[in-house]
């Protein structure tokens, strides 16, 4: 212990001595280790916090197969079933996600809802924060309802819940606790405003579309009870499969189940856990770089103290203790560093929640750092202590005392930087080239999209998301209330024209499928390609600027047999070009349809391909789900919006909209990968530029400095100030070339493997390549240039005379 105090002390004096190199080590090895801390912040809230561990041990999730764009939910039918077949072996609960209008002081807001069965809170580890948690039903009483910290602060003021009440719908509940913040279900980083009782969801007024069986939308999880194994469990959930599959062979045909712990595997975040891993290896590498600046440092700092390392071993210190003392330098480096990544952690909280998605639905991700992320940061600290003073360390232990004592100062060694400094150097460079051509394809293809022909007016259209059937409208109520608010709608000024659709583009959520069999053939085992399928009103491909190539769209009488198809799929089914008048055979009974018109190619879910897509004429049964109001619009859609709102008001306050958006505030959400990918790399790109600048303008700074005997002796024999110079900036390019090559080469065989994140740019365009390389050419000989003048104005008598 002693001699570690006595080391440090040595230490902490000999970086007094050295501010300069001090606070460049300190500052370098924080801004790799700071990135890391943020970055492992995000994932620490995702896997370490929350959701992830939310479920109490024991608990596992019921998933139905095949999952689809359901992701393994279940319908009220399976859960019912599945508890009641698992009775005694499995303790089953559910949760699902909603939205319920809450009116309050005149107005209907949405609210955001879980709707949980009454055992939901025994699986879940969490506590209320006032109250008591309890969603519970109640036979002729208020049903007891949970709600959210933030709803309860940020929507009722933090009211006292002592007789506290809300009017969901058309329902009064009764308020019974508060849930912090910070919790969020197994299902995901979902933050609702308040938790119903699953029992009551008819008497709230929802769609009855909820309580149907092939509406698979609750997260079905179940707790093992004493003496039951997975092997039982798993056995009783097929067999109750099986059973519903006999008695609903229209909606559970082919219908599996299977039983999974939750602390093994967490459904929605087994699927951003690749993501992650990866985004975090990447972003290591900034750390890897600033490991490499450090290394840069100590090395040439090693030489500066060879004198000093050989007086020690002449007075007795061995190899080990000269390394010691050198890991220790390392250490102390690191530790500063990382006390301010923590401090840049704590300070970026706000920050980095600019980069959640942007979308309705309430998400909690905690970002706070917690030990955890301390633990993360000593083992950084100890990375980064060790990785930089290995080959220093080395060094230190191999001096030759005689040569050392020998030499006059510490010029004894060669200017040069040895091929170990050259080899850091150019790693630093290659990896800032990679990065920021990387980020450069990004910020291309970000361009590319805000330019996208998506194949309609996009820069003209107001989209609103609403559901009557939410406020207890029937199909039929519900259909009245949509002509009575698109003749108000039509009648705003601004307004062109405006229709309904089941979803728009770029929506949120599962897509619905239809099975397309064969010409004069059968579907087998579920083997039909499935298409999405969209239910259209008339006028909605007018109202959205989509072009009919051939045909015609909707009208008000359309026959429930007429279809509308697009390009895609019409090349996909006649490649011959047939298509306006053939018959279909679609859905799980193939029923008949004829095509009755062709649209022109336009996007409808993703922006890397043009999806076949059918649209069905807007029927009864689709008032009864959630359904979107299209505005076009003659001006700036963005005028449109509160009058848009103002008029869903006037035909009937119970009904919230949703959301009312422009088309490009929708096109955010799509858009917000590829806006944060290329705000990440150019970052790291950024980052590992400075880094890779300092490290080599602090390799030709120090080269100078060693070489100022030689310089002299140049001088003095004919030399001219600007033939140094130009020497000093050869050298640099010497360094700087190789790294550049590498870095570019790196970064379009990485851009070649994920070339489909990037949206109408060409990965290998050599200008792109180029513009990056002359970039960082540029920034890099200009932080050589001091170097190269300090070098340029040596005297040589006094370059001389300090030998």
């Amino acid at each position: 212990m002693a001699t570690l105090l006595n080391d440090l002390r040595i230490v902490f004096r000999q970086l007094g001595r050295k501010p300069a190199f001090a606070a460049t080590a300190v500052l370098t090895l924080a801004i790799g280790m700071g990135v890391n801390v943020v970055a492992f912040g995000v994932v620490n809230g995702l896997f370490f916090k929350g959701s992830a561990v939310s479920a109490r041990a024991g608990v596992g999730r019921v998933l139905t197969t095949p999952g689809g764009d359901e992701g393994g939910n279940g319908s009220i039918p399976d859960f019912e079933r599945f508890a009641e077949a698992t009775k005694g072996s499995l303790e089953l609960a559910a949760e699902g996600r909603a939205t319920i209008p809450w009116r309050h002081d005149g107005a209907t807001d949405t609210a955001w809802v879980l709707y949980v069965s009454p055992n939901y809170f025994s699986m879940v580890d969490t506590a209320a924060i006032a109250g008591r948690l309890d969603v519970a039903h109640t036979d002729g009483g208020l049903p007891a309802v949970t709600i959210g910290e933030r709803f309860w602060r940020e929507k009722l003021g933090a009211a006292s819940i002592a007789g506290l009440t809300l009017r969901l719908n058309n329902t009064d509940v009764s308020v019974a606790g508060v849930l912090p913040d910070s919790y969020t279900g197994p299902a995901g980083i979902y933050s609702p405003d308040i938790w119903l009782p699953l029992q009551d969801i008819a008497r709230f007024g929802t769609s009855p579309k909820l309580q149907a069986r092939e509406t698979r939308w609750l997260f079905l999880l179940g707790r093992i009870q004493p003496g039951t194994d997975v092997a039982t469990v798993q056995g009783q959930l097929e067999t109750a499969a099986a059973i519903m599959a006999r008695d609903w062979p229209d909606s559970h045909r082919e219908r599996g189940v299977r039983f999974r712990l939750l602390r093994e595997h967490n459904n929605e975040l087994r699927g951003i856990a690749t993501g992650a891993a990866i985004g975090m290896a990447l972003i290591g590498l900034v750390l890897l770089l600033a490991c490499f600046n450090v290394t840069n440092l100590l090395l040439a700092r090693a030489v500066e103290r060879e004198r000093d390392m050989g007086i020690r071993a002449a007075l007795g210190a061995g190899p080990g203790r000269l390394m010691r003392l050198v890991l220790t330098e390392g250490f102390v480096i690191a530790a500063l560093s990382g006390v301010l990544a923590l401090v840049l952690a704590w300070w970026t909280q706000s920050l980095v929640r600019t980069f959640a998605m942007p979308i309705e639905q309430p998400q909690h991700l905690d970002l706070t750092p917690d030990l955890t992320v301390v633990g993360f940061i000593v083992v950084l600290a100890v990375i980064a202590g060790v990785l930089p003073g290995i080959w220093p360390a080395r060094a230190a232990a191999r001096v030759d005392v005689l040569r050392v004592l020998a030499a006059q100062g510490g010029n004894s060694a060669s200017g040069r930087p040895s091929p170990m400094r050259q080899w850091l150097v150019g790693a630093q460079i290659a990896g800032s080239t990679a990065f920021l051509a990387i980020a450069a394809l990004f910020i291309q293809s970000l361009d590319r999209i805000v330019d996208l022909n998506m194949g309609f007016d996009r820069n003209h259209l107001v989209i609103a998301e609403f559901e009557p059937a939410s406020s207890g409208y029937s199909a039929e109520a519900s259909a009245r209330y949509v002509g009575a608010l698109l003749e108000r709608i039509r009648a705003l000024p601004g307004v062109s024209d405006a229709a309904v659709i089941n979803r728009a583009p770029f929506f949120i959520g599962f897509e619905h499928l239809t099975a397309v069999w064969p010409n004069g053939g059968t579907c087998v085992a579920n083997a039909c390609p499935h298409v999405a399928t969209l239910a259209a009103g008339p006028g909605y491909f007018r109202t959205m600027g989509i072009e009919m190539m051939a045909g015609r769209e909707f009208t008000s009488a359309e026959p429930t047999t007429g279809v509308v198809i697009n390009q895609p799929f019409a090349k996909q089914q006649w490649p011959d070009g047939r298509g306006l008048g053939e018959s279909l055979r679609i859905g799980e009974r193939g029923e008949a349809v004829t095509v009755v018109g062709i649209t022109g190619t336009h996007r409808t879910r993703g922006l890397d391909r043009e999806r076949p897509t059918i649209y069905v004429p807007l029927g009864q049964r689709h008032f009864a789900g959630g359904l979107t109001l299209v505005a076009r619009t003659a001006g700036e859609p963005a005028g449109v919006i509160r009058p848009f709102i103002e008029a869903a008001q006037a035909v009937d306050t119970r009904v919230p909209m949703e959301s009312v958006k422009t088309m490009s505030q929708r096109l955010g959400v799509v858009m917000w990968p590829f806006r944060t990918l290329s705000r990440i790399f150019s970052i790291c790109g950024i980052l590992a530029l400075i880094l890779a600048t300092v490290g080599l303008a602090g390799a030709v700074t120090h080269a100078v400095s060693r070489r100022q005997r030689e310089f002299g002796v140049r001088l003095s024999i004919g030399a001219t100030p600007r033939d140094l110079m130009t020497g000093v900036l050869r050298d640099s390019a010497r360094l700087l070339v190789p790294g550049l090559v590498i870095g570019i080469l790196l970064a379009a065989s990485g851009a070649r493997l994920i070339q489909a994140t990037f949206v109408g740019v060409n990965v290998l365009n050599p200008l792109t390549y180029l513009v990056v390389a002359l970039v960082e050419c540029t920034i890099v000989v200009l932080a050589c240039i001091g170097p190269a003048l300090r070098a340029s104005r040596i005297d040589p008598l006094v370059a001389l005379r300090s030998e």
